[in-house]
């Protein structure tokens, strides 16, 4: 097996990279200098120079408020060069892994979502992560579609200086109280994530997942338990989900519920707690 990670350089992407030199797996990490995703002439001597057998697109246009300011890039980033990957694959017999996002879902539904509801995303963000899903599946069958959601990890978020983790414990040290909203869902540590990529990636049970840690929160509850965990004493109090303004719209609840990996007997992500400490761990250590 030989994988190309487009997107490597990114939070998730960092850490399938490091999971794969983990497992000793051959491995190319491509990022924006290796390649224009939007060139589909450049995607295509990517994949003959390198010669995967595995691709993983860990890359997307995912700035929310750029997204609705720029829906024409959104929909080329994250359709129209998914589009031109997958077609590539499909010419080539590789597998394609495409990363995708709960917010292909409207937030509306109590209990959250199984990979059998019908999406209906409520901003460009997520519109174009469906038009990309769906571009994927249509032009090469061998792919994995994978809805991931909430994610903090090692390597910081393109264009941002902190994780919402990394954030909170800022936070915490300078100001006498934070104030969160309490949108559901369930916050994800990629490495965890990458370790459950990569054994769905071994298998050839092609479709669509729901991949996160177990268990549903707030970011409101989050907070509080980054707080408990990190011993900082700072309150935390929750304020409604319209409370901080936004351009753009927001799912109250996109917990993802995952039916199709527990079919299969992939579900192996911890719970948010148990990653949630396990990260502060290792960013402890990091620090000594």
């Amino acid at each position: 097996m030989k994988v190309l990670v487009i997107g490597s350089n990114g939070q998730l992407g960092a850490d399938v990279v490091r999971v794969l030199i983990e497992n000793k797996i051959d491995y190319f990490p491509a990022t924006r200098k290796d390649v224009d995703i939007t060139n589909p002439q450049a995607i295509r001597h990517l994949i003959d120079q390198q010669q995967p057998t595995v691709v993983i697109n860990c890359a997307a246009f995912h700035d929310l408020s750029l997204c609705e300011q720029s829906p024409d890039i959104a929909m080329r980033v994250n359709r129209d060069a998914v589009r031109s990957l997958a077609e590539v694959c499909k010419q080539n017999s590789i597998k394609l892994m495409h990363i995708s996002t709960d917010y292909v879902f409207d937030g509306s539904k109590e209990e959250g979502y199984t990979e059998l509801d019908t999406p209906k995303p409520i901003n460009i963000y997520g519109k174009s992560k469906l038009a990309g899903e769906r571009a994927a599946t249509e032009a090469h069958a061998s792919t994995f579609i994978v809805r991931v959601q909430s994610l903090y990890g090692q390597t910081m978020p393109s264009g941002k200086q902190h994780n919402f983790v990394n954030l909170m414990l800022k936070l915490g040290s300078e100001r006498d109280e934070l104030k969160v909203d309490q949108c559901l869902m369930a916050p994800t540590w990629t490495y965890p994530l990458a370790k459950n990529l990569l054994e769905l990636l071994k298998t050839d049970k092609y479709g669509t997942y729901h991949m996160s840690c177990k268990g549903r929160t707030s970011w409101y509850e989050f907070a509080k338990e980054i707080m408990t965990l990190s011993n900082t004493p700072t309150p935390v109090i929750p304020v409604s989900n319209d409370f901080f303004p936004r351009d753009f719209n927001r799912p109250e609840n996109t917990y993802l519920i995952k039916g199709n990996l527990e079919e299969i007997g992939l579900n192996l992500m911890p719970s948010w707690k148990e990653a949630l400490e396990g990260y502060l761990i290792l960013k402890s250590s990091n620090q000594n």
